[in-house]
């Protein structure tokens, strides 16, 4: 028999195929002759090659788009972790994962890829690609190039989603209705549970979490609880947050035409603003996510403020401007005297929230950085022994309007590269209507700073659980703004940074910087 050409029958790992037959013919049972596995075992690989993969079957999609109603589920969740959408049938399948990474609270920053419900593993039709495997030179249809409805068409029928390749998160795709209209938005209509967190081992590891944060599982190691601390999951709360997907869905259909504009500003030529700085290096999947806020802020849109709203928002400023007046004699340590210090705490802090004396400046620390804020801000300074306005502050202090473009123009106040970013980050939040309630705004800003490649190691689900109080004295005034005190009042969970006010002079101060 010919022997295939290139191949050395006295190699190690070839066999002549007539031996081989020879030795398979020999194999029976209770002889010593080879078994027919390990004859198998010698067989070359050029002996049976793997048939050629199935084109991938495609569905004609519908004339006119209708809308799909589909279940998410997340495989292996108990209770299910689950969301239903409503979303046009025409989407294509690049911008159906960009929406699942919205609807679980996913960052993006792992590979994924969809499949046919009954070839996951695409070993008998060609794959559904991504960018990354076509330069693989995986054998399929680009995701960008294929709709929903190729795929899916009536109810019943489902698509899988696996997202990260070493937790292997598994989305079954199911369709529950097909209803008629031709409605482009996306919406999450129901869920239930929140997302789990990145890189804990899978929904198992993610479950054993919780579990021992609840005090309900034994640790396996004794760093398990401190894990678990670290995330925040002792105060865990698993609800599904419909508003906050939706809000989050917005951002996502607005994205394109923000990123669009900032890459035209990159390539114009012109120094670019710290915000495409700030976006110029990370992945196209962060940018698209940090560009949807900057929809949401509609940096695009000037900000209009008249004396009243600019009055109340400056009023802690002013109020500091005015008292300071035609100047103070400061203590021989270089603070305000005991005397100014009550008087300012009273008119400042209107319920009284300062647990101290509030009659040393050294030890009430939110009139000390108000009056640092202001020294920053060119409106005060140090002069002899004295604090007084400097020209532009006098001339500032009863000009409302004046004042407030004077403050969002040096926003933010942090010095520092990484409290910079926070703070930038920060406005982005606020303008955006995304800054709530304070364990909310820690967490999407532990997740933000992240995402531009910030990363301590610290507590939260990131490691960035401190970057809120890295950028502490623009939120401070942010929150001055909201609130119209030196200190929020109490029971606002938020500090202010949810008030109107304080949006409007966030979503100021981040045009000047877009």
């Amino acid at each position: 028999m010919t022997k295939p050409p290139n191949q050395d029958s006295k190699s190690d790992n070839v066999s002549d195929f007539a031996e081989f037959k020879a030795r398979l013919d020999a194999a029976t049972p209770g002889s010593g002759a080879p078994s027919v596995s390990a004859a198998m075992r010698d067989l070359p690989t050029w002996a049976f090659p793997e048939p050629p993969l199935k084109p991938l079957t495609l569905k004609k999609p519908p004339a006119t788009p209708v809308q799909f109603r589909l279940r998410v589920d997340l495989t292996g969740s108990q209770p299910p972790i689950w969301r239903r959408l409503t979303l046009p049938s025409n989407m294509t399948l690049d911008v159906l994962h960009a929406v699942l990474q919205t609807s679980f609270g996913w960052t993006d920053s792992h590979l994924h890829r969809f499949a046919l419900t009954g070839d996951r593993y695409a070993r008998q039709t060609q794959g559904i690609l991504t960018p990354y495997d076509i330069a693989e030179g995986e054998e399929g249809v680009l995701e960008s190039e294929l709709r929903l409805d190729q795929l899916v068409a009536k109810k019943g029928d489902s698509l899988l989603y696996t997202y990260d390749f070493g937790d292997d998160w598994d989305h079954t795709l199911k369709i529950e209705e097909v209803l008629p209209g031709t409605d482009a938005a996306v919406r999450c209509i129901d869920g239930r549970r929140q997302g789990p967190a990145e890189d804990v081992g899978g929904i198992h590891g993610w479950e054993r979490l919780l579990a021992v944060a609840a005090g309900t599982m034994a640790p396996d190691y004794p760093e398990e609880r401190e894990i678990a601390f670290e995330m925040g999951l002792h105060a865990f709360v698993d609800e599904i947050g419909l508003a906050e997907i939706n809000r989050g869905l917005e951002r996502l259909a607005g994205a394109q035409a923000a990123l669009i504009s900032l890459r035209q500003q990159s390539n114009a030529g012109d120094e670019p603003s710290p915000l495409v700085v700030l976006l110029a290096g990370l992945s196209e999947q962060a940018q698209r996510h940090l560009a949807g806020y900057l929809a949401a802020a509609k940096v695009e849109e000037p900000v209009e403020v008249g004396e009243p709203e600019a009055a109340a928002a400056t009023a802690v400023i002013r109020a500091f401007l005015e008292h300071v007046g035609d100047g103070i004699r400061l203590t021989s340590a270089g603070y305000l005297p005991p005397a100014h210090v009550k008087v300012l705490m009273r008119e400042l802090d209107i319920d009284k929230r300062w647990q101290g004396e509030a009659n040393r400046e050294a030890q009430t620390y939110p009139l000390l950085i108000l009056r640092e804020t202001l020294t920053q801000f060119g409106l005060i300074r140090k002069y002899r022994g004295e604090l007084r306005l400097t020209k532009r502050g006098a001339q500032l202090r009863n000009a409302p309007v004046e004042l407030w473009h004077h403050v969002t123009a040096r926003l933010p106040v942090e010095s520092t590269d990484y409290g910079h970013d926070c703070a930038l980050l920060l406005l982005l939040l606020v303008a955006a209507g995304e800054a709530g309630e304070w364990e909310r705004t820690r967490q999407s800003l532990d997740l933000l700073t992240s995402m531009v490649g910030w990363s301590f190691g610290g507590r939260g689900r990131y490691g960035n659980e401190s970057a809120l109080s890295d950028a502490s004295d623009t939120r401070r005034v942010l929150g001055w703004a909201g609130t119209g005190g030196l200190l929020p009042p109490l029971g606002m969970a938020s500090h202010g940074l949810e008030a109107d006010a304080a949006r409007r002079l966030a979503r100021a101060a981040l045009i000047i910087w877009a």
